[in-house]
């Protein structure tokens, strides 16, 4: 996350911690942003996932790795959740002289 996206963040009324690998909601004190084992960013903010990118539905783990399924008691489609995709930069490599 860059320092731009970090201070937009702010600027919301959430708190970046962690330098930027979760972010807090500061009424709620409830974590809207993680990141996961591969490194993106999942989160239900639509105003988070506006600032950080594309975001892309995918279906939601538990702590290993298992399919989480849905509880049809419950309004919300718990089997599925949303991904943040970061755009992957290469660094130019310096020239040998």
């Amino acid at each position: 996350m860059t320092p731009e996206q970090m201070n937009e963040i702010t600027k919301l009324g959430y708190m970046v911690l962690d330098k930027g690998n979760a972010v807090m909601d500061m009424n709620t004190k409830e974590m809207v942003l993680t990141v996961d084992a591969d490194g993106n960013y999942i989160t239900e903010v639509p105003e988070i996932q506006n600032i950080l990118g594309k975001v892309e539905k995918v279906r939601a783990r538990n702590d290993k790795g298992h399919y989480i399924k849905d509880d049809p008691s419950t309004p919300e489609n718990e089997a599925w959740t949303t991904k943040i995709i970061r755009k992957v930069t290469r660094r130019k490599k310096k020239d040998a002289k």
